[in-house]
């Protein structure tokens, strides 16, 4: 209602410009609008610069048509007006008030009216009021410039018409349509992807696995049991040489998709292939890679949308096959998170829920020395399952532990208390067969941003840091519906930790375009994704340096581990800042290339790198081969800081 009033005198004017005398068709549109501002000033409401510029306007015109000849005023009134629109939309815009805003932000809530997203769009429409009304004008002025007798009045003459009315306002008319069409199909269209990115999926027992077969000559040579971190070392042997032998690989994820790699090998002289030694002639990998079998699956479940592989929390069952014309052998094996007589149990800190993990077999003198897992903003303990896993199978008592407030309905990343990563780590000192002397905290994304803030903050006891994906400022809060304005993430003695904004408007040209797309995506079962990175570089560039983590004043030797593809934030950029504020030889910085934001310690199907609509990039032989070599970085930084620590 509010954008009609403020075109009100406009639509008057139009009715009576070319109906009545100039004057007296300016004089009531320039009342309407004065007698508005008043009204407006009475019951206190904001001013609107349509509002305002709509009176100066029509007083500039009444001076005008005061003034000058009917004979002028016949031929320009119209140009000139239609220019007042257009002046006044455009300094709106360049004086950082663009006149749809002011309007839309009083059917929303101060949240929503701050975020950048609301504010793209709302420039953007303004925008395209500016060029509708920059085009009437150019159509208004082409009458009297062409024809120099032609009038806004001359019903018969068909350039007047089409120029004065019919062009001008069409474009009005398509301009309006777009401003009251738009915000409900980008809402239905922007709810619809988000039922389809929250979809939860049912966790699905691993299935009955395929009888193992061996027909002919050709045999498996695979291990029977091994973990996700150790190497997945197939061979096929008796086949003959010069013959084809095509290796398959599948697997079941804990939500029951079905995943498969398949490449085929032409059989060397000595009759065995050696995948981790042969290129294969064609296939899902291109490369000689022990774990290409599974990092080169595929998600292939018919009628639903590609989703990150999520592990089983312990056994994933790998059925193996090869096939040739001498024969198939196939063979079910399987793949554990964690060592035989590893343990597993739930623990409580501060309150929040935690897992802790400890290494088979009899603790060393002074305890195990350990690690303190921390998640991203997906929350739980669950996303560290198997990382806990793979620290106990290799001598390290690991705790994961939740520092998210999960709520469906609330922000999450919101006034965290930094103390809480302090906490964790204070509590798996505290256990019993821990080495409080030997602790290093380990974390990802939005978990590592706050654990290195709390390094910087305070004296978070452990021998080092394991940043995966790491930032390099703090960032303002977010929540389910994005940034929350004036908010910070995090906390620290009850204050806030100054943050660097995050603009969400360089999101919206993604987001529409995913709205436009939504039914095509839905009709292929393919993913909307949206890339943050864009925005968070953004956010980056124009950061205030307050916001910056002092990574030199955290006294933990740093390992930072990043992906040169990391499609959600620059984490490569921001690990290099880190580290070259701190100038210090036991710090290391390890870039993947071809690798994403999600850098698993175990090897995993690197296909369908994103989860909930957000792209983590990076995939394939380049994922893969970070999956492995994040595992040999971590242990071997460890290796190397506890060593030094005393026992």
């Amino acid at each position: 209602m509010g954008f009609v009033i403020g075109f009100a005198p406009w639509i008057v004017y139009w009715i009576l410009v070319g109906n009545t005398g100039f004057v007296a068709a300016v004089a009531i549109a320039f009342g309407i609008a004065l007698a508005g501002q008043v009204l407006q000033r009475v019951r206190h409401q904001p001013w609107r610069t349509l509002e305002v510029g709509t009176v100066a306007v029509f007083g500039l015109l009444l001076i005008a048509a005061l003034t000058l000849d009917d004979a002028v005023l016949e031929r320009w009134l119209q140009p000139l007006s239609n220019f007042g629109l257009f002046a006044i939309a455009t300094v709106g815009v360049l004086v950082g008030r663009p006149f749809v805003r002011e309007y839309a932000e009083a059917g929303v809530d101060a949240q929503t009216a701050a975020s950048g997203g609301f504010r793209y769009v709302t420039t953007a429409m303004t925008w395209m009021w500016v060029a509708a009304f920059g085009l009437m004008t150019v159509f208004s002025l082409i009458p009297p410039i062409v024809d120099g007798d032609a009038t806004m009045r001359d019903a018969g003459d068909t350039l007047s018409v089409a120029c004065y009315w019919v062009l001008p306002f069409t474009l009005m008319g398509v301009a309006g349509l777009v401003s009251a069409v738009f915000p409900g199909w980008f809402e239905k269209r922007s709810q619809l992807l988000e039922s389809q990115s929250s979809t939860e999926s049912e966790v699905t027992p691993q299935p009955a696995p395929a009888a193992d077969v061996s027909t002919g000559s050709l045999a498996l040579d695979v291990p029977a049991d091994s973990r996700h971190d150790e190497a997945f070392s197939l061979v096929v042997r008796g086949a003959k040489p010069g013959a084809s032998v095509t290796v398959r690989t599948t697997g079941t994820d804990l939500f029951g998709a079905q995943w498969r790699s398949e490449a085929s090998f032409t059989v060397p002289a000595e009759g065995i292939v050696d995948v981790p030694a042969q290129v294969p002639g064609s296939g899902d990998w291109a490369v000689a890679d022990a774990d290409a079998p599974l990092w080169a699956m595929r998600f292939v479940s018919e009628g639903r949308v590609p989703e990150l592989f999520v592990p089983p929390p312990d056994a994933w069952l790998v059925t193996v096959e090869a096939t040739s014309p001498d024969g198939i052998a196939r063979r079910t094996v399987t793949r554990r998170v964690s060592a035989p007589g590893v343990s597993v149990r739930p623990l409580e800190v501060g309150g929040r829920p935690a897992l802790l993990a400890l290494p088979a077999g009899e603790e060393p003198t002074g305890g195990w020395p350990a690690v303190a897992c921390f998640g991203g903003s997906e929350g739980g303990v669950d996303s560290q399952r198997s990382t806990i896993g793979m620290l106990a199978s290799n001598g390290y008592a690991a705790l994961a532990y939740s520092w998210v407030d999960e709520s469906s309905t609330e922000a999450t990343l919101v006034n965290i208390p930094l103390e809480r990563f302090a906490s964790a780590v204070g509590a798996l000192g505290a256990q019993q067969s821990v080495n409080a002397n030997r602790l290093t905290a380990m974390a990802i994304s939005r978990g590592a941003e706050g654990v290195l803030a709390a390094a910087c903050a305070g004296n978070l006891p452990v021998a080092g840091l394991i940043l995966v994906s790491p930032s390099s400022v703090s960032w303002q809060a977010i929540g389910p519906d994005g940034e929350i304005a004036g908010t910070p993430s995090w906390t620290w003695n009850g204050r806030p930790v100054l943050w660097a904004p995050l603009p969400g408007g360089e999101l919206m040209a993604q987001l529409i375009r995913n709205a436009w797309r939504t039914h095509h995506d839905i009709a292929a079962h393919r993913p909307s994704l949206l890339r943050l990175c864009a925005a968070y570089r953004a956010g980056l560039a124009a950061a205030p340096p307050e916001a910056a983590l002092r990574s030199e004043e955290a006294p933990p030797p740093l390992l930072c581990l990043t992906g040169a593809d990391d499609q959600l934030w620059p984490s490569t950029d921001m690990a290099t800042a880190l580290l070259d504020r701190r100038s210090a030889s036991h710090d290391a910085h390890r870039t993947f290339d071809g690798a994403g934001h999600l850098i698993r310690l175990g090897m995993f199907p690197a296909d369908a790198q994103w989860t909930g609509g957000i792209a983590f990039g990076g995939g394939g032989v380049g994922q893969g081969r970070a999956q492995r070599e994040a595992v040999r970085s971590v242990l071997g930084f460890l290796a190397r800081i506890t060593a030094g620590t005393r026992a």
